[in-house]
């Protein structure tokens, strides 16, 4: 399945798969969108799967945000298991 991207306000809105082949264009439109924005919400509650590199990069955006003094949120269902995994990354 694709990654539909869409845009409300400061809403990017996803549906679909947020994986390794979906993973260009949406690093391409949320740089495009994180310099125009100083708040970024990603809307996740039509996202249907997120592989280990779409959450990689997922952290990446949020680390970028942060270091732009931008706001980055995220919401729908699974936020709380993204948010959890920004906060606990994985240890081997």
């Amino acid at each position: 399945m694709a990654l539909t991207i869409t845009q409300q306000d400061n809403t990017i809105i996803l549906e679909g798969v947020l994986n390794i082949n979906t993973l260009s264009s949406f690093k391409n439109h949320f740089r495009v969108f994180l310099n125009t924005n100083k708040e970024v919400t990603l809307d996740i509650d039509k996202v249907t799967e997120i592989d280990a590199s779409g959450m990689n990069t997922l952290k990446e955006m949020y680390t970028n945000a942060i270091q732009s003094n931008n706001m980055f949120f995220v919401v729908g269902y699974g936020c709380k298991d993204v948010y959890e995994d920004f906060k606990y990354p994985n240890v081997a």
